[in-house]
């Protein structure tokens, strides 16, 4: 009886440590890091972020990019760095519910070495095709695209089992056409080729892309969300096409390495929404990106991620991707 007193008494006493802890913090600079280079969409929301949470918490948010391996080198980094708050990973679900299927060796366990603190943004993705494909819909792609046994369509996307190769997975497999994936290293150099024709397809971030598609340098076919896109008003959903859903969008969220106090976290998601909300943020890096807002806290976001798990899952699996 005494021991179990004891062991709440600890218990309680480490929840007043971490709470007070939670209301100084934080009063240093904190580090995002990044898994992919600067100027893609996950840099740009996590520097527009840092900046603001710099304002709000009166400290430096500053963005170490670590880039590689489908954000493992970045979650290696944030793994084995001080659980006290002042490393943080913005990431996309890659790294948290996707490589634990793709990769045999990883170096970190996402489950017991990374703490889940907020879902902050869904980030929507758009199909689009080489100005030159004979295609200007999703129909006549589809059409195509059964069409072209023997020289399947080439899908050039940013590595082998990332948030850009699965979704055409399951387009292929739900649609019965054959497809040959053309995997480079990130989006930026698929832009490049898939504007001559060396590629004939891509799904990547609407943020992105829109820019090339309102100069007419590519076609989009369809945009994965609830709504049309603002800065893509004329190119319709998945949805209102009746396409089963193959998930083409991704997440940006934050983690912290495991045994980061918990009300750090909740502060972290807490100002993080709070600024997502604000409506010169959303107007400037948001809505003309076709961000959707989440900002779920730590618990709501652990949850997510379980299901997640059980979704990528069964996407690696179509895919057949497989890595060493």
């Amino acid at each position: 009886m005494i021991k179990g007193l004891l062991t709440g008494g600890g218990i309680i006493a480490a929840v007043i440590a971490g709470s007070a802890f939670a209301q100084t913090y934080p009063i240093k600079p904190v580090t995002l890091v990044v898994g992919y280079p600067a100027g893609g969409p996950v840099d740009a929301f996590a520097r527009a972020l840092g900046q603001r949470l710099t304002e709000e918490l009166k400290q430096s948010f500053i963005i170490d990019n670590k880039p590689g391996a489908n954000e493992i080198i970045a979650s290696q980094h944030v793994a084995r760095a001080q659980p006290d708050g002042y490393t943080i990973f913005v990431s996309t679900e890659a790294p948290l519910t996707q490589n634990q299927f793709l990769y045999k060796k990883l170096g970190y366990n996402p489950v017991i070495d990374l703490m889940p603190v907020s879902q902050l943004v869904s980030v929507p993705m758009t199909l689009a095709v080489s100005p030159g494909f004979p295609a200007n819909t999703l129909k006549e792609f589809l059409e195509v695209a059964r069409k072209r046994q023997e020289n399947p369509i080439a899908y050039a996307s940013g590595g082998v089992g990332g948030v850009t190769h699965l979704p055409m997975a399951m387009l292929a497999k739900n649609e019965d056409f054959k497809w040959s994936h053309v995997p480079y290293k990130g989006a930026a150099p698929i832009l490049p080729d898939l504007m001559v024709g060396h590629v004939d397809a891509t799904i990547l971030a609407v943020s992105f892309l829109q820019q090339h598609i309102n100069e007419k340098k590519l076609k989009a076919l369809a945009v994965y969300a609830d709504k049309r896109a603002a800065s893509l008003p004329n190119v319709p959903t998945f949805k209102e096409l009746g396409i089963r859903d193959i998930r083409a969008n991704f997440i940006i969220g934050m983690v912290a390495p495991k045994g980061t106090p918990q009300p750090i976290a909740e502060k972290l998601a807490s100002v993080s929404k709070r600024v997502m909300q604000d409506k010169s943020f959303r107007e400037r890096f948001m809505d003309p990106f076709a961000f959707t807002e989440v900002g779920s806290s730590p618990t709501e976001f652990s949850a997510y991620l379980v299901a997640d798990r059980v979704v990528q899952e069964e996407r690696v699996k179509v895919s057949g991707a497989t890595l060493d």
